[in-house]
């Protein structure tokens, strides 16, 4: 399977399954000291080749820093957890669809505004069915004045 990530300010999926996107293809995030990164969205698009439809997939997003471990955000210091937006997506294969076709599902996972991030980079891995990818990912940098 492929798969294709994208960092913008926000997005949505239609009924249809296109992805509406604004603010899209951003990779340094400033913010003055003491304040949080603001609001933003993870566009995955997964391509499910035709032989790998009818079937669950797990996804699996993961906010990493530049060392590739879990960012761990919660409301206390002893009530943290790793950033993670887990979720199954299954595609049908309509009728007459031509063999060795791909199926694209997109997936958006809205972060809302207030994570606590120091000055750094920071990367969201995807995995798909417990596999990664070297291509997996989207980095940004957040620096701070």
């Amino acid at each position: 399977m492929k798969a294709t990530l994208l960092l913008c300010d926000a997005a949505q999926v239609d009924p249809a399954g296109k992805v509406h996107i604004l603010g899209a293809g951003w990779t340094v995030v400033t913010v003055a000291r003491g304040t949080p990164v603001l609001a933003h969205a993870v566009v995955a698009i997964a391509h499910v080749p035709w032989n790998e439809t009818h079937e669950p997939h797990r996804l699996r997003l993961r906010l990493e820093d530049e060392d590739g471990r879990p960012v761990m955000i919660g409301p206390a210091p002893d009530q943290l957890a790793p950033l993670i937006h887990e979720q199954q997506i299954e595609v049908g294969r309509p009728p007459g669809a031509p063999e060795g076709i791909t199926f694209d599902v997109p997936v958006v996972v809205s972060v809302g505004p207030g994570m606590p991030l120091t000055e750094g980079r920071y990367s969201w891995r995807l995995e798909i069915d417990g596999a990664s990818d070297e291509d997996w990912f989207v980095s940004f940098h957040v620096r701070v004045t």
